[in-house]
């Protein structure tokens, strides 16, 4: 909020939320959470506390978050991407701001310019909202975060990794503070969240393998019956095609690549490559030429290749 807005203001007050207070003491002294004691340290503003229980001293933030639900959230959304929702919603308040004050008669936006003039400078780097935790993945290299199950790779099966989990992302970290896989966070009914790369890679190495993972019974039917039906040196180049190709967890476009590779026979691994690429690439060079194009006529050949057998022709000296 405050990179959008360019500024921080000089005074900010909170409800007491859990992820800022995590206890209140007499006299209204408070326990502040790690967290929010660095975010405030950050970004150099002043803070105030709502009294417990009084909702008189917010009565009219709760009337703006009725009026933001009413006009931006309804009717219900159904969210694929949270930040580009976000997005959205900055574009509606960029609009809302050219409303007048209902008490003062002001356009909101000349009241924001006013506010502006008085706040703090942005820190040049950007606060990092995140929380880490050590955990250790189970046999298939998954671990479990808020009851959500995330894959690493396996070669950190049974091994303690680091996780820096923000709102958006589970990133999975080594000792070393490596990269090994990022995630979209989960929310809602679904429970795991798989990167099928490095699986996919190791098990091009050892295709038997597949048959008696856990991995086998979460590929679509349609990639299940191909590897099936594949041999050995085959299974490795499917699986090595997979794991170049494969983005998110979405098999869609490669499944369709499938079903176009297999209408007249079982096809290679080049045949279902190309057609993912002519695909992804909405490629229409394989079409037939339409009747309407002209294609000009080729001249016949005026003359043949005899005039070569002179060069081998053999002459008295």
């Amino acid at each position: 909020m405050f990179r959008h807005m360019g500024g921080v203001p000089r005074t900010i007050r909170f409800d007491n939320l859990s992820p800022a207070v995590s206890k209140i003491r007499a006299k209204g002294e408070r326990e502040l959470t790690d967290m929010f004691d660095r975010f405030v340290l950050h970004y150099g503003f002043s803070y105030e506390f709502c009294n417990p229980g009084k909702g008189n001293e917010k009565g009219h933030v709760e009337a703006m978050v009725k009026y933001v639900r009413n006009n931006f959230l309804l009717p219900e959304n159904t969210i694929l991407d949270l930040d580009q929702f976000n997005k959205t919603l900055w574009e509606s308040a960029e609009r809302d701001r050219e409303r007048r004050h209902y008490e003062k008669g002001t356009l909101q936006a000349e009241l924001f310019k006013e506010d502006r003039e008085n706040w703090l400078v942005l820190p040049e780097k950007r606060f990092e909202c995140a929380r880490y935790e050590q955990v250790k993945s189970d046999k298939y290299g998954f671990v479990s975060i808020d009851k959500k199950q995330y894959s690493t790779s396996p070669r950190f099966a049974k091994h303690n990794v680091r996780v820096c989990i923000t709102y958006n992302y589970v990133i999975i970290l080594s000792d070393n503070h490596d990269v090994i896989a990022t995630h979209s966070r989960l929310y809602g009914i679904k429970r795991k969240s798989m990167i099928w790369q490095p699986y996919l890679t190791l098990l091009s190495k050892r295709p038997r393998a597949i048959k008696y993972s856990s991995l086998y019974d979460q590929f679509p039917a349609l990639w299940t019956e191909y590897l099936n039906n594949c041999t050995e040196e085959e299974q490795k180049s499917a699986l090595r095609l997979l794991a170049d190709l494969l983005k998110n967890d979405d098999f869609s476009l490669l499944n369709e690549a499938l079903k176009s590779a297999s209408i007249n026979n079982h096809p290679s691994v080049d045949q279902i490559k190309h057609c993912f690429y002519t695909l992804l690439n909405e490629d229409t060079a394989h079409k037939a030429i339409t009747p309407s194009m002209s294609v000009p006529k080729v001249p016949e050949a005026a003359r043949g290749l005899s005039h070569y057998d002179s060069f081998f022709e053999r002459r008295d000296q």
